[in-house]
């Protein structure tokens, strides 16, 4: 069975918590009612009558608990597909999936189905006897309260959520997160710090393909887990595709290389990797940036035509950028305890961060000055204070998009403009 690709649709599904809700709901349904049976009567003229109510009184209490329960729990359903239908439509169908699997939406709609739960079945558990009385409709009040405390900060958080600099903000966050927790980044070691006499040996005729039974996107590898699995069945294991590549059924993924006693399975290999229908970040760097991107390019269309929030997406990918040029050491090679080679991958070099960050954006952008402008100065976020290899990358970049415009076609002013912009990220690139 594949856990990591299990642990991401329940992660991601708007489903898993609100059940899981509804079953600690229908949990405490069962202790309160045997509580009311057990011990309540006994104890009835002990705890004051403020915490106690009839069966009757009970009846007509929960009827619009639950009518309200629900009222708000449509409501909550309505915002949330009008959040839905304002990410597709103006930001990017890439971005819904940050709300969907906000944990606060999947808790407030849990806390919903907990007290409609809550609620109905005491409904249906009350016996009509007039003279007994019960605590359950006190923690039914309780429940109710707390339900309208999360639909005031649920209108609160997708009022928040639906502003575009905010879901920018957060996911410029979560970008550099994820820089600093990639696997490819802090584990294992590169070439340049190891013997590679190993990797002549490994012979390709020699290794055995592993290839996809599915079609989809490569969304986790999990690189200790593999190490794990090479060094139970002493083997080798080259990565011939990474976290966010397209695969189709048959494509190769990976190769092996096994010692003759060696009963390597490629089943093993396939469970440990998550392959789903849509890229995620977990680990997909290139995603998170992607969705930037793709913000920058509805707000420079000319349906939308609002540049400032373009420009805001650049200098976010500037900051991205930069932590990653800081932090870039990709790790090719993962050994086991004993220092054996297990695992060989093939990272993306920086210039491909960088490439794909603003190809896009120069390429629709390219008559609009503030967006050239936006995107030079992104590259001076990038570059300053980066080692020499990283500015020799940006420098590139720098080139390629001044050979793709014409600045004699420009008025002077914009001409001055760019090319003052373009001064600062030579001195900055020195």
């Amino acid at each position: 069975m594949n856990y990591s690709k299990t642990s991401i649709n329940l992660r991601n599904s708007f489903w898993f918590l609100p059940v899981v809700y509804g079953l600690i709901s229908l949990a405490v349904v069962g202790l309160s009612t045997w509580i009311d049976l057990m011990y309540i009567s006994q104890l009835n003229g002990t705890l004051p009558k403020l915490f106690l109510a009839t069966e009757k009184i009970a009846q007509s209490l929960y009827g619009p608990l639950v009518t309200a329960i629900l009222t708000m729990t449509t409501i909550s359903f309505s915002s949330i597909m009008v959040v839905l239908t304002t990410y597709s439509s103006q930001f990017s169908p890439r971005t819904l999936q940050d709300f969907i699997s906000d944990r606060f939406t999947q808790h407030v709609l849990g806390v919903f189905v907990a007290g409609f739960v809550f609620s109905l079945v005491n409904m249906l558990l009350l016996t009509g006897k007039d003279g007994r009385v019960i605590l359950s409709p006190l923690l039914t009040v309780v429940l109710a309260i707390t339900c309208l405390l999360f639909f005031i900060l649920f209108i609160h958080h997708s009022a928040t959520f639906v502003q575009v600099n905010n879901l920018i903000e957060k996911i410029t966050r979560r970008s550099l997160f994820l820089v600093e927790t990639k696997s490819e980044l802090y584990e294992g070691e590169t070439f340049e710090k190891w013997d590679r006499w190993e990797e002549s040996e490994l012979r390709e005729e020699d290794g055995m393909p592993i290839y996809s039974n599915k079609m989809g996107y490569i969304q986790k590898i999990p690189y200790s887990k593999l190490v794990d699995l090479a060094t139970q069945n002493e083997s080798i294991i080259r990565l011939n595709a990474d976290v966010g590549n397209y695969v189709k059924e048959g494509s190769r993924i990976a190769t092996v290389w096994m010692k003759g006693s060696s009963t390597f399975s490629s089943n093993s290999f396939l469970n440990s990797i998550a392959i789903g229908t849509e890229r995620i970040n977990d680990q997909d760097l290139e995603f998170s940036i992607q969705k930037l991107v793709d913000i920058a390019l509805r707000a420079i269309s000319p349906s939308v035509n609002d540049p400032h929030t373009a420009v805001n997406c650049t200098n976010r990918i500037g900051t991205i950028l930069s932590k990653i040029g800081h932090t870039y050491d990709p790790k090719e090679a993962f050994f086991d305890k004993e220092r054996n080679l297990r695992v060989l991958s093939t990272p993306k070099p920086f210039f491909q961060y960088l490439y794909k960050s603003f190809y896009q954006i120069r390429h629709y952008g390219k008559d609009d000055v503030s967006m050239l402008n936006g995107i030079l100065e992104a590259l001076i976020l990038t570059a300053d204070g980066q080692r020499k290899e990283i500015k020799a990358d940006v420098q590139r970049f720098h080139q390629y998009l001044l050979t793709s415009l014409d600045l004699n076609e420009l008025p002077d002013l914009d001409r001055e403009f760019l090319l003052h912009t373009s001064e600062v990220l030579n001195e900055v690139c020195k």
